[in-house]
């Protein structure tokens, strides 16, 4: 059963809810790329950032968008606009159901599948 409209809608709000929550948090948490984290200097100029109210209104701007394209990008594959790289046969999204209960977790694979990315990319 494909997705009722009350999940897509809840779906795409609790996205938007995201980016904007994301994109107002500037952290010094960083979990993506696995493995990186800020310097000390890093830091330090980001905690300068509060200070400027221009420069903060932009970094969110940008912040928002790069997270809003990249949800998009995934979107367009899920439709069948766009294939992503390597051998894929299309996808859809369904309600939840007993039926797809234990099956494999897209938050976890998704990191656990950088170093294979960054591999093929050779960075």
């Amino acid at each position: 059963m494909p997705l009722s409209d009350t999940n897509i809608h809840s779906l795409m709000l609790d996205i938007h809810k995201s980016i904007n929550n994301y994109s107002s948090t500037l952290s010094e948490d960083i979990t993506y790329p696995p493995g990186s984290e800020l310097t000390d200097a890093e830091k330090n100029e980001l905690r300068k950032i509060n200070d400027n109210l221009l420069l903060k209104s932009a970094l969110q701007k940008i912040i928002a968008n790069t997270a809003a394209d990249v949800v998009s990008n995934i979107f367009t594959a899920i439709d069948g606009v766009t294939d992503p790289e390597g051998e894929w046969t299309g996808v859809t999204l369904t309600d939840y159901s007993e039926d797809n209960e234990g099956a494999e977790m897209l938050h976890d694979t998704f990191l656990e599948t950088y170093w294979d990315w960054e591999e093929a990319n050779k960075l």
